[in-house]
């Protein structure tokens, strides 16, 4: 059963960090090597940031990725299915980052993280259907 079109990974690279140690980050999520875009931009007080950005789309790369995910982790994303997925069935969630450096995956509210956007294949093309075929996946 396919569950994701893809899912994609996204972050920041700040002066004050490695541009190594981020993508090092990402790579520990994720669980295997990533290719990774990544762009320049300015912060608001004209200090750079890099921004990394990946991608996976192999259903066997995708379920591997969720397997990977403690027990504990996949429980707080199931208490908050409704508002980490929009109307597009994106499923959202963030990570820290420099947790995810030292191979500890916790989810965040903060800024300090990875974002990570699951685009779930549902049909229809639905909030709610998306949200339930994530309530089974996760469960």
């Amino acid at each position: 059963m396919v569950t994701f079109h893809y899912i994609e990974f996204k972050t920041h690279c700040h002066a004050t960090e490695s541009l190594e140690k981020v993508k090092d980050a990402v790579e520990n999520l994720v669980g295997q090597e990533l290719e990774m875009e990544v762009a320049e931009a300015e912060g608001y007080y004209g200090n750079p940031i890099r921004i990394l950005e990946g991608k996976i789309e192999r259903n066997r790369e995708m379920d591997d990725f969720f397997e990977r995910l403690p027990k504990e982790f996949k429980a707080e994303l199931l208490k908050d299915l409704k508002k980490r997925t929009d109307d597009r069935c994106n499923f959202f969630f963030r990570v820290d980052k420099s947790r995810a450096y030292q191979n500890e995956l916790v989810l965040t509210e903060g800024g300090n993280s990875i974002r990570v956007r699951a685009r779930v294949e549902s049909y229809p093309s639905k909030k709610k259907t998306a949200i339930r075929k994530m309530e089974k996946y996760l469960s």
